[in-house]
């Protein structure tokens, strides 16, 4: 595979290992994942790659920043430097690597896809032409905020969402998008807030939708479809990032739970309802769990847009779900997919003494996933562990643990 590079590497946090030949990295996230988890077990780890590791994304938030340009002569002795006038820059981009004022003004870029560079190109012309000041982190000061732009990589369907603290052109901005992507749906956002997040206190549609449709597609062990899950996405909604090779995970977890065949499934820390959606036809009943109300109104949505009838969604806690409604151990399956924070005591330690005889863990960090696994491991044996590398050129990987009452 040839290697993948970029001029703004070493300087944009959008990237840590981009400097490594893609299968290095792979290999040095296993090897890292093998010594984190050494106490609970020591068979090789497989790694699931991204096929294409360029251009894997399906979503990302840029930065529009007014910030003090660094100068590359700049000799801090010099005493000019004290009378000296500061120069400041617009830029638009990834946030600069350890820092949380500063922006990369990114011109190639090897994560989204080829229409990024393309759309960053038009909008700093636009904003250009209509004089309008990019937000400064320290002052609060400036209109023109975050930038989202998600895909559907399995649809094709594209979202951009403008974030903004006043008043712009709205008609203009719309045309300076569509010379790039003439059929994106084109959202703008007011974000007024002191935090340096892509949250909106209002969204508007400035054209088309306010939301896109992507699919899972399923296979079985020798790669045909099975079954194909629809999603509707507002820009808020939870998603895996990686499209591609998260559906090989859920292919993999629904592989397992066809042969265990549960009547019931507790999908745990369970978002939108990926796993209980994926696997619906394999059990009776699902009951997914999610503390964060917004995830569970797209599990309800996503549901009904795929015919499913057998999840149960309850917004709540896990730790709280658990002790106000004990987990039913009879013919029953748990799946876990905590926060990178992982698992809450109270709950880790009622999933373990819950009896149930099959669960699966995926895990987004393998350092809280340990912590988990010293409790769980108190009643249950580990099974199998693999890994998924959603996202390449990142430190990050995705882990998968199959554990067995003991």
């Amino acid at each position: 595979m040839p290697n993948i590079t970029c001029k703004h590497f070493g300087v944009c946090g959008g990237c840590s290992l981009l400097n490594l030949p893609y299968e290095e990295q792979v290999a040095k996230k296993r090897a890292k994942l093998q010594d984190i988890l050494k106490d609970f077990w020591t068979e090789e780890i497989p790694v699931t790659v991204t096929d294409e590791p360029k251009n894997f994304r399906n979503k990302v938030e840029l930065g529009f920043c007014h910030q003090v340009k660094w100068r590359d002569d700049y000799n801090k002795k010099d005493p000019a430097n004290k009378t000296r006038p500061l120069e400041f820059e617009q830029t638009l981009g990834f946030k600069l690597k350890g820092r949380w004022d500063r922006a990369v003004d990114i011109e190639e870029c090897a994560l989204f896809n080829e229409k990024l560079v393309p759309l960053l190109t038009a909008l700093r012309a636009w904003a250009k032409q209509e004089n309008l000041e990019y937000y400064d982190q320290r002052k609060h000061t400036g209109v023109l905020r975050h930038l989202m732009l998600r895909e559907g990589k399995n649809t094709g369907e594209e979202i951009v969402v403008l974030f903004v603290t006043d008043d712009f052109n709205e008609k203009t901005f719309v045309a300076a998008v569509e010379s790039v992507l003439p059929c994106a749906h084109i959202m703008a956002a007011v974000n007024s807030g002191l935090a340096d997040t892509a949250a909106p206190e209002s969204l508007r549609v400035l054209k088309g939708k306010d939301h896109i449709f992507e699919k899972i597609i399923l296979t079985d062990e020798s790669g045909k479809t099975v079954r194909e899950v629809v999603f509707k996405l507002s820009p808020q909604s939870f998603f895996q990032t990686n499209t591609k090779t998260a559906q090989k995970m859920y292919s993999r977890v629904r592989e397992i739970v066809k042969k265990i065949a549960p009547k019931r499934i507790y999908d745990l820390y369970g978002g939108a309802g990926s796993f209980s959606l994926s696997c619906a036809d394999l059990c009776e009943k699902s009951v997914c769990v999610e503390s964060v109300a917004p995830a569970i109104y797209n599990g309800i949505e996503n549901a009904k847009l795929n015919g499913v009838c057998n999840v149960q969604f309850f917004c709540a806690k896990v730790e709280d779900f658990v002790k106000e409604q004990p987990i039913e151990r009879k013919d029953a399956l748990i799946i876990l997919d905590p926060p990178r924070g992982g698992m809450h005591p109270r709950a880790a330690k009622a999933v373990a003494e819950s009896g149930v005889e099959n669960v699966l863990y995926i895990s987004c960090n393998p350092v809280t996933l340990a912590n988990d696994l010293k409790i769980l491991t108190q009643h249950y044996e580990i099974l199998h562990v693999e890994a998924f590398d959603f996202f390449p050129h990142s430190d990050h990987i995705e882990t998968f643990v199959q554990l067995k009452l003991k």
